[in-house]
């Protein structure tokens, strides 16, 4: 069993507990679990309450229900265990209610798992992503990869693509040796992804710590809104980092290499049933509001990034018609 401490500017602490057969040794509280989780998993768990798992779930009712629950059950400890939609709502809600003392995680997906929420909830409103946020912080997090494993071995190898994100947003090495590995076309065992999942949860960590974003986190959370929620997380960040990594490489602010390397990663790894197109004059719209976007450059550092004004950034899309996948792979 592996452990990693994170301690924020606040002093606040968590630690993040990696292992096998996690879920047997959760802290006794009250379990908030994703239906969908509930479903694989294939027996319920002492005090779970079941929700459903996505995007639409991060809403403002669902707050207040998650509040009703707190009162009802007159417990002072919370679970969440699901993926990352799930773990944004109850954190976001916890973090606002002075009953809760105790806040754990299991993440379930493998985005969650090595992306762990240690940097703030965010919740919907209005249909813009992650409009009402809190700065809470979890007790714990328990990391099991071989729940993420069983979903890559069985449904789908696309979930490679975000270690690989990860990797190039925060740890260039790790982000070469995972790229050879794909394109050398070798076996993930189950040890490996063990490893891969510890190794991109510490990429992570080391980069947030400073203050540095995932590349594509910004700009696909504009997708997302653009979309009003209805783009999927998964599709809405990997083509974010594409836009920003295509965006930086207009500007001369781009390892042009590592970029390439990983377009080639997205069309081995693309999952079929993602959506390969967006809607790219409403995404215009969007960071026109904003006045610009803040984008994330491939690990150099880890302290680089750049402002794009929102007549930059339109005037790089209309120049070269960007309109989906193809336009960047």
């Amino acid at each position: 069993m592996r452990r990693i401490a994170f301690t924020k500017e606040s002093a606040d602490r968590c630690q993040l507990i990696f292992g096998k057969d996690l879920i047997d040794r959760l802290p006794q509280s009250v379990r908030i679990v994703d239906s969908g989780f509930r479903k694989f998993f294939g027996k319920s768990l002492e005090g779970e309450y079941l929700m459903p798992g996505g995007e639409h779930i991060k809403s403002v009712d669902r707050v207040f229900e998650i509040y009703q629950l707190i009162r009802t059950s007159k417990s002072k400890a919370i679970t969440v265990i699901g993926g990352g939609s799930i773990i944004d709502l109850v954190g976001y809600a916890s973090a606002g209610h002075a009953e809760v003392e105790k806040l754990f995680l299991f993440p379930t997906t493998t985005v969650s798992q090595i992306m762990p929420a240690v940097n703030g909830f965010g919740v919907n409103f209005e249909f813009v992503k992650d409009l009402l946020s809190s700065k809470g912080l979890p007790n714990k997090v328990f990391i099991d990869s071989s729940i993420s494993f069983w979903s890559y071995s069985h449904l789908s190898r696309s979930n490679f693509l975000f270690p690989l994100l990860v990797a190039l947003s925060f740890d260039k090495r790790l982000f070469k040796y995972l790229f050879n590995h794909l394109v050398a076309g070798s076996e993930v065992s189950a040890e490996l992804w063990d490893d891969v999942i510890f190794s991109s949860a510490k990429a992570y960590l080391t980069g947030i710590e400073i203050g540095k974003s995932v590349v594509g986190g910004e700009i696909g959370r504009h997708i997302e809104t653009a979309s009003r929620l209805r783009a999927g997380n998964q599709v809405s960040l990997i083509v974010g980092a594409m836009i920003e990594l295509r965006l930086a490489e207009e500007l001369g602010a781009n390892d042009n290499k590592i970029a390439e390397d990983f377009f080639r990663s997205v069309r081995l790894l693309w999952k079929e049933d993602w959506t390969s197109r967006i809607d790219m004059s409403s995404l215009v719209d969007v960071i026109d509001q904003k006045g610009g976007v803040r984008i994330s450059m491939p690990d150099e550092g880890l302290d680089k990034t750049l402002f794009v004004g929102s007549k930059v950034f339109e005037r790089f899309v209309r120049e070269k018609t960007w309109r989906g996948l193809e336009s960047f792979v």
